[in-house]
C-alpha cells in the first residue's frame, strides 16, 4: 500500500506542470498545423482566426508545420477577447521564428496597430537582436526592452517570448532570460495584429518562419514559458491533453483504491 500511495503522489507530481499550464489560456493561439484556404484557426477557441494575406507559404514548422514569411501576412483583429489595450497591462507573447535574417535590417515578427496607435512590436535586427517597441504618449520608443546582437541565429528555430507585467518588460529566448527592462503604458488602441509585418510598413516585412504563436493576458514565468517550448502549444490549449491527465488520474486514483501495484 505505501508503495502504491507513493507511486500515486509521484505521478500526480508529475502531471501538475500540465495542469498549471491549462489553467493560463492563451487568448489567441496558432499552430499552423490545419490551415484551411486562407484562415488560420485560433486553437485557444476564442475565435480570434487569422487570415492569410498574400500567400505565406506552409512550411515544416518545430511542431508540425508553420509558415513562411516573404512580403506576406496574417492578418488578426481586435476583439473582446484581443483587447486593443491588451499590451498595457500584463501579457506574454510567445512565438518560434526561424529567420533568414537578410532582407530588410529591422524585421516585425508581430506588430499591434491602430494607425498608428500603439505598435506594440517584436522586431529582430539582421544581426539577431531581439527589440520590444511601441508607442509612448505619442512618440515611438525604440527599444523599451532590447536584446544584444546575436542571441537568434540565422536558419534555425529559436524559441521567443516577450512579457511584460506593469513593472517590467522582459525577453526569454529558449526559455532563459536575456534581457529585462522597466515597463512603458504604450498608447493602445490597436486595431490590427501581424504575423509577417504591417503591409503599410513593407521595408519592415519579416523574412523567415513562424510556429506555435500565442498571446496571454498574464505574466507568465519562466518555468511556464519553458513547459511551452519543450511541449508546445498544446500543452496549454488541448483539450485532449486535459482529458488524457484527468484519465490518467482517474486510473491512479482507481488503482489507490483497490491496492493495486502501479506497474
Amino acid at each position: 500500500m505505501r508503495y502504491v500511495l507513493l507511486t500515486l503522489v509521484s505521478a500526480y507530481i508529475a502531471l501538475m506542470p500540465f495542469v498549471a499550464q491549462a489553467g493560463e489560456k492563451p487568448v489567441v493561439a496558432y499552430s499552423f498545423d490545419d490551415i484551411k484556404g486562407d484562415n488560420v484557426e485560433d486553437i485557444a477557441g476564442f475565435g480570434n482566426d487569422g487570415t492569410l494575406e498574400d500567400n505565406p507559404k506552409i512550411v515544416d514548422g518545430k511542431f508540425g508545420k508553420g509558415l513562411e514569411f516573404e512580403s506576406n501576412r496574417v492578418t488578426i483583429p481586435a476583439s473582446d477577447s484581443l483587447s486593443p489595450n491588451l499590451f498595457q497591462g500584463s501579457f506574454t507573447l510567445v512565438v518560434w521564428i526561424n529567420p533568414k535574417r537578410e532582407g530588410n535590417e529591422w524585421q516585425q515578427v508581430m506588430m499591434a496597430e491602430g494607425p498608428p496607435r500603439a505598435r506594440d512590436t517584436i522586431f529582430i535586427n539582421n544581426d539577431g537582436r531581439l527589440s520590444w517597441r511601441g508607442r509612448v504618449a505619442g512618440n515611438w520608443a525604440g527599444g523599451m526592452c532590447e536584446t544584444a546582437p546575436g542571441v537568434v541565429d540565422a536558419n534555425t528555430w529559436t524559441h521567443v517570448a516577450v512579457v511584460g507585467d506593469t513593472s517590467n518588460f522582459r525577453i526569454y529566448v529558449d526559455g532563459e532570460l536575456t534581457m529585462e527592462s522597466a515597463f512603458q503604458t504604450t498608447d493602445g488602441g490597436n486595431e490590427n495584429h501581424y504575423i509577417g509585418g504591417n503591409p503599410t510598413i513593407p521595408d519592415e516585412s519579416y523574412s523567415g518562419a513562424v510556429d506555435d504563436f500565442a498571446i496571454f493576458t498574464v505574466a507568465l514565468k519562466e518555468a511556464d514559458i519553458v513547459a511551452i517550448k519543450d511541449n508546445g502549444l498544446a500543452s496549454v490549449v488541448s483539450v485532449e491533453s486535459k482529458g488524457k491527465i484527468a484519465t490518467k488520474w482517474a486510473t491512479l486514483k482507481g488503482a489507490f483504491r483497490h491496492g493495486s501495484q502501479l506497474k
